[in-house]
């Protein structure tokens, strides 16, 4: 598979530029999808404090991302949450379990000291199988 075998999506974050990185990409079947924080339509954090409302956010942005590849929640494979605050891990997980309903993937769920904005208590990425029609 060559470069130009990837397609990539690309949303308004200022970051994606400055880091270098795209908001998701398909590789032939696969469709990645970097790590989504909780920002609302503003670039702002999205309800802080709030762990279950920001894992919700994080989800709906991710499945948001997939839409430009004909695709959505229901072809989820993977995903990976990171934490600030592992306690709380009842809250990311009830927003996970009600995203993906039977839908069910594959995740990991793991505390990190913290993110980019001190407000952010998770960022979640995606690896989702979706074959090429």
């Amino acid at each position: 598979m060559s470069q130009t075998d990837f397609e990539r999506v690309y949303s308004r974050a200022p970051w994606e530029q400055q880091v270098g990185y795209c908001r998701a990409l398909r590789a032939g079947d696969m469709v990645f999808v970097t790590g989504t924080a909780p920002i609302d339509e503003e670039g702002k954090v999205f309800a802080p404090g709030d762990a279950y409302a920001q894992a919700r956010r994080c989800l709906e942005l991710i499945e948001r991302a997939l839409r430009p590849f004909g695709t959505d929640r229901t072809r989820v494979a993977r995903t990976r949450m990171f934490v600030t605050d592992i306690d709380r891990w009842a809250e990311y997980g009830r927003a996970h379990a009600e995203f993906f309903g039977e839908h069910r993937p594959t995740t990991t769920m793991v505390e990190v000291r913290r993110l980019i904005d001190p407000a952010m208590l998770i960022e979640i990425e995606a690896d989702v199988v979706a074959p090429l029609e």
